[in-house]
Formats: structure tokens, sequence, C-alpha cells
């Protein structure tokens, strides 16, 4: 097309094109790079934190001079509990986004909680509860832990396939599937 040589200002096309997947941009860059230094910027906080739900934004803009400290401590827990509670400090962040952050820097350990995910575990026959709780997180993280152990693959890609999971669901329910597809939940 010649674009370039059309006057066209010059792009880095190739920034863009990984800026285009956030997940994968979490997963593989902001994630790694908070385990390394041990703590999230607000920044790193804020992709993470709008990733997972925009309508705390408000919430989320008061957090700028505390997350580094926070979670800096929720990350040198080795107590669940804690590192949840800690994070849930954070103004506008409950268990449901806590744990994307705890997902995004430790994704072999932790899946993000979520109601679908939580429904598909109870069609699959698991004992828990549907609200969101810190008790019911717990539970969750041990169900999640439990498949992933059992079929070699990380907590994250439990919960990735939970989510599709009920995206297959829904359809069996007349609802539309995004996925094109259609498998049966087997068990």
């Amino acid at each position: 097309l010649g674009l370039i040589n059309k006057g066209m200002k010059k792009i880095d096309f190739k920034k863009y094109i990984q800026l285009y997947s956030l997940e994968d941009r979490l997963f593989n860059i902001v994630g790694p790079q908070i385990k390394k230094r041990g703590h999230m910027t607000f920044d790193d906080f804020y992709k993470i934190a709008m990733w997972k739900s925009a309508r705390q934004k408000p919430k989320y803009l008061q957090n700028k001079s505390s997350v580094e400290s926070i979670s800096k401590d929720a990350f040198s827990f080795s107590d669940e509990s804690e590192r949840m509670e800690n994070l849930c400090s954070l103004k506008g962040v409950g268990i449901p986004t806590a744990s994307a952050i705890l997902t995004i820097v430790y994704p072999d350990d932790y899946a993000i909680i979520d109601a679908r995910c939580i429904e598909i575990l109870q069609e699959l026959g698991c004992s828990i509860k549907k609200t969101i709780t810190l008790s019911n997180w717990l539970k969750y993280l041990e169900i999640v832990r439990d498949i992933a152990r059992e079929n070699n693959i990380t907590a994250r890609e439990v919960d990735k396939a939970l989510f599709a999971m009920h995206r297959e669901w829904l359809e069996e329910q007349d609802y539309r599937n995004l996925y094109g597809v259609s498998y049966k939940i087997k068990t």
C-alpha cells in the first residue's frame, strides 16, 4: 500500500499487536514482573483490576499511595486467608478481584473465583456454596487445585476450562454458545 511513503506517521505495529490481548500481556509480562519484584505498582494493579471489573474504577484510583506496600505484604504471607484479606483492604477490591491479582502473579496455584465457575463445579457434583466469601474461596481453591493436580494442569487452566464449560452449559439451556461447538459435560 505504501502508506509510510505517503506521509503516514511511522507506527510500531508490533507494540500494538502485543497490546491487543490484555489478558496475554497481564499473564505473560505483568504477572512475572510483579512476582520478580515482590509487589505491584499502581499501574500493574490498575491494569489487573480494570481487566477484572471496571465497575470500581473510582475506588481503584484511591489506591495510588497504598498498593505497593499492601501488595508487598500480601505476597509475603504464606497463609491464604492473610493474602486475601490484605489484598481486599485495597479500595474497590473484593475477593473476585483479589483472586484475579493472585492468579496473574501465581497462575500455577491460583484461579479466579467467579459465580459461573462455582455453578459449573456444582453441576459437576462438587459441594460448594455459590456465595463468594473467604471460606468459600478457600474451598474453591482446594477444589481447583485438586482438579489441577489430577489433570496435570495449572489452577489458571482449570478456571479457564470452567468458564468454557459454563458457556457450553448455557447453550444447553438455549443460550448462544460463543465457541460455536457443542460438547456435553461428562462426569
